[in-house]
């Protein structure tokens, strides 16, 4: 299990362990603030130094998860200054598009030695997808669940015979909220849906798709400024792409998520703040049940 977490989120280039929120050995609010003040300061930034802000940074925010959820305006100027100094110790963002090579063959094994479902429900995407126990949530239907990694959309479509076509799917369902987190605009997220829709329609000319909403988690803000708001901003081009054709269906599981108020259901996510537990998916699988079965009415 820590494993497909440490994995799943190195994909997106962060590293922490997962562990209890109070088992950080983490900075008060006063050290925080003056590490980032002198990394504010600092005329230093290389490999060295830009690893011990990302290392020291996350362990506090990850000490802090449920604090700064409730009480956000009690850690603006923290937050400010370590967005200020996310802009000056740029990381490498890019990926590798075969790092999930071995997850994908493991399925290609798995598939030449099983007997699956004829036209299925395929669920695809990233880590939500992979973590979600569908074939226990969705009992009634013949459901395959091919989601890998922390997978971007590029990656799916790197994959996407292996992943999808193969599989001559009736539903296709997909999540993926990787290429936002990591940085990209709305817009690339955008086409890059497009792109596979586009594919999929093409090889499969009667399916109906399932674009799950980007789900807000704990740790937006701490993966970047604008992360939180390009979700839902690409949220919104999603669901006016589906608009546009009958067998496309944008699908919102992000309003069950948060409460009056704006504040986000933490009791919905495990230790790391992104990923979810059982009680959150408990908020997913009626939605998605009621959408199947409207497509199928």
């Amino acid at each position: 299990m820590i494993r497909s977490l440490m994995n799943m989120i190195a994909a997106i280039t962060i590293c922490f362990i997962v562990t209890a929120p109070n088992a950080y050995s983490a900075d008060t609010k006063e050290e925080f603030l003056k590490f980032q003040q002198a990394a504010m300061a600092s005329s230093v930034v290389n490999k060295d130094t830009t690893n011990e802000f990302y290392k020291r940074s996350f362990e506090y925010w990850m000490a802090n998860t449920i604090a700064y959820n409730d009480s956000p305006q009690d850690f603006k100027e923290i937050m400010e200054l370590y967005h200020q100094n996310q802009a000056k110790y740029k990381r490498d963002r890019a990926i590798r598009i075969d790092r999930f090579e071995s997850t994908i063959e493991n399925y290609r094994r798995f598939d030449k030695r099983n007997s699956l479902a004829q036209n299925p429900i395929l669920f695809v995407g990233s880590s939500s997808i992979v973590f979600w126990e569908t074939s226990q949530s969705f009992p009634e239907y013949p459901v395959i669940n091919r989601g890998f990694g922390g997978a971007s959309l590029p990656e799916v479509l790197h994959y996407y015979d292996d992943v999808i076509k193969k599989h001559n799917p009736s539903i296709l369902v997909v999540y993926c909220d990787i290429d936002v987190e990591r940085g990209e605009t709305p817009e690339f997220a955008v086409n890059a849906f497009k792109q596979l829709v586009n594919r999929v329609e093409s090889d499969f000319p009667e399916i109906e798709i399932m674009l799950l909403s980007m789900k807000p988690t704990l740790i937006d803000d701490v993966l970047g400024k604008t992360v939180r708001k390009n979700k839902f901003i690409t949220n919104d081009l999603l669901a006016a792409y589906c608009a546009e054709q009958e067998n496309r269906h944008y699908v919102d599981i992000t309003s069950v998520m948060i409460e009056e108020g704006a504040r986000l259901k933490d009791e919905i996510f495990i230790a790391d703040g992104m990923h979810m537990n059982n009680l959150g998916y408990t908020l997913w699988n009626p939605i998605i049940k009621d959408k199947i079965s409207n497509i199928l009415k």
